[in-house]
């Protein structure tokens, strides 16, 4: 049996326990529960009609919707607007990153100060 109707066998008994239900708030869970497999089932479904066809028949299917893809129609443009993309991202994080504020502790600076100030001398007795 497909995952599709797996899921919409497990919709379907969702229905029935939410119809068995004794409390309002188990009822809306299991509903949900069905409403939820039922939009699984249906992607489920979609993508397994998608995996029939073949690479070539999909890139026709493509080329003939209604709808233009810019990822479809010039995949070099694409691919390139993709690549600038990915470097203002780095660049603004990296831009980001150098212009926070730094931190002011200087306790590590006064205590390697004073080790290299003593280094040699004996230790004080006390």
């Amino acid at each position: 049996m497909s995952k599709a109707k797996e899921l919409a066998d497990r919709a379907r008994a969702f229905e029935k326990r939410a119809a068995t239900a004794i409390d309002l708030s188990s009822r809306e869970h299991y509903r949900e529960m069905a409403a939820h497999c039922r939009a699984l089932s249906i992607e489920h479904r979609e993508a397994e009609q998608l995996q029939k066809l073949s690479q070539a028949g999909f890139e026709q299917l493509a080329k003939r919707s209604n709808l233009p893809s810019f990822q479809n129609a010039d995949r070099p443009t694409f691919q390139r607007t993709m690549v600038v993309g990915i470097v203002l991202c780095v660049a603004f994080v990296a831009v980001s990153f150098s212009l926070r504020p730094q931190a002011t502790d200087d306790r590590v600076l006064v205590k390697a100060d004073r080790l290299m100030r003593t280094a040699g001398d004996p230790s004080k007795v006390r």
